[in-house]
C-alpha cells in the first residue's frame, strides 16, 4: 500500500471524500451510536486501506494508520456525529451516519466500513 493511497484514505475518512451512498436499511440513532460505537476501538477500512480510530467518550477523536495520525472532537448530530479535525492530512468538519452490517461492522455515509475491534 503506498503512501498516497493512506494519505487518500485518511483524507476520505476525516473528511468524507469520495463519498459513496448506500441504500440505509437501518441507520444508528445517537443512543445506539453511543452504546455501539463510542468508546470503542475501531479498524476504519475502504479499498483494503486501514485507519485505527476511536470516538473516545470525552468527545475527542483520533485516527492513526501506519503513516500518519490525526485527532479532533465530535459530537452528535441529530442522526450521527459530526467530527471537527484539528490535526492531520486534512482538517475541518464532516458529518456522517452509521449503518450496521451485523457482527460488529457498520458502514457510515460516505462508504468507509467500520469494525469494533474491542
Amino acid at each position: 500500500m503506498t503512501r498516497f493511497s493512506r494519505l487518500l484514505l485518511f483524507s476520505a475518512i476525516a473528511l468524507g471524500a469520495g463519498s459513496t451512498s448506500s441504500v440505509a436499511a437501518e441507520i444508528l440513532t445517537p443512543q445506539q451510536i453511543s452504546q455501539q460505537i463510542v468508546g470503542r476501538k475501531l479498524i476504519a477500512s475502504r479499498m483494503g486501506m486501514r485507519v485505527d480510530m476511536i470516538y473516545a467518550s470525552d468527545g475527542t477523536v483520533s485516527m492513526k494508520s501506519l503513516l500518519m495520525s490525526g485527532s479532533g472532537s465530535w459530537s452528535y448530530s441529530a442522526d450521527g456525529i459530526c467530527m471537527v479535525m484539528i490535526s492531520g492530512p486534512r482538517r475541518g468538519k464532516t458529518c456522517v451516519t452509521f449503518e450496521p452490517l451485523g457482527s460488529g461492522k457498520y458502514v457510515n455515509s460516505e462508504g468507509i466500513t467500520l469494525t469494533v475491534r474491542e
